[in-house]
């Protein structure tokens, strides 16, 4: 994991206005989760302060929470969370590309959810891990 500031910003975050496709597992992987459920896990994990951005996929209904490369298949994660490491693609939005969830603006842009990215947009793979089972239930 690169080391960056909170004011400095990953190579692969693309600052041109576009979507950018990435692949997983290089600098980071990432854990998908029902768009529904997500917005259940968002608020646990804003009271930790530990969540990196989220990214939103409106046409999916689904959220992304980037995690260190290598961590999304060294666990079992609850029924209903896809863990995604090498080998899948993620399209990750420009950094300006911020908006809510439902807020009615119509569009089907993959974007950052609630908050701009920030640092390494990684988020604490086990802090991740504990908010999602208190919303899915604990992993098999």
């Amino acid at each position: 994991m690169a080391t960056t500031t909170p004011f400095s910003l990953p190579s692969w975050l693309p600052l041109d206005g576009r979507v950018w496709i990435r692949p997983l597992g290089e600098g980071f992987d990432a854990v998908r989760v029902p768009l529904l459920q997500g917005l259940y896990v968002l608020p646990r994990l804003a009271l930790t302060g530990l969540s990196g951005p989220v990214v939103e996929d409106p046409v999916q209904g689904v959220l992304h929470w980037l995690i260190p490369a290598g961590d999304a298949t060294a666990r079992w994660w609850p029924v209903g969370v896809t863990p995604l490491g090498r080998g899948a693609l993620l399209a990750i939005p420009s950094v300006g590309s911020v908006r809510g969830p439902w807020d009615g603006d119509g569009g089907s842009e993959v974007r950052w959810l609630g908050i701009r990215p920030y640092g390494d947009c990684l988020t604490d793979p086990d802090v991740l891990y504990g908010a999602l089972c208190r919303v899915f239930g604990e992993a098999p």
